[in-house]
């Protein structure tokens, strides 16, 4: 999860210190890690705000996410408080990538 979380920090700091968001545009990657985060802290994201930081236009979002989820990496469910809202998560195909993926990185020393 540190490792999540440093990562995804990281590219902010880089977008930052550029100036100019999306950059350093990596968005199936920033989607993602983005899931994978909210997953392990146990929280819903929305469609509609999936990877808002990511400095990217939301239809370039959009296709991102269609593609992840006819590669079987996340999928879409109804919030059922509210029909107007759909939630984003990572399948357990997503989950395993996310998770091996994360532990070929071992430990990256990160401020």
């Amino acid at each position: 999860m540190r490792l999540a979380v440093s990562l995804y920090s990281l590219r902010r700091k880089r977008d930052a210190v550029a100036g100019t968001k999306g950059l350093f545009g990596e968005p199936g990657w920033d989607i993602l890690l983005d899931l994978y985060i909210a997953e392990r802290r146990r929280i819903e994201i929305q469609v509609s705000s999936v990877c808002l930081d990511a400095g990217v236009p939301s239809t370039t979002i959009l296709r991102w996410i269609a593609r992840l989820e006819a590669d079987g990496l996340i999928y879409r469910v109804n919030d059922l408080a509210d029909a107007r809202r759909r939630f984003v998560r990572l399948t357990e195909q997503g989950q395993k990538i996310m998770h091996a993926v994360l532990c070929s990185m071992g430990n990256i020393a990160v401020d």
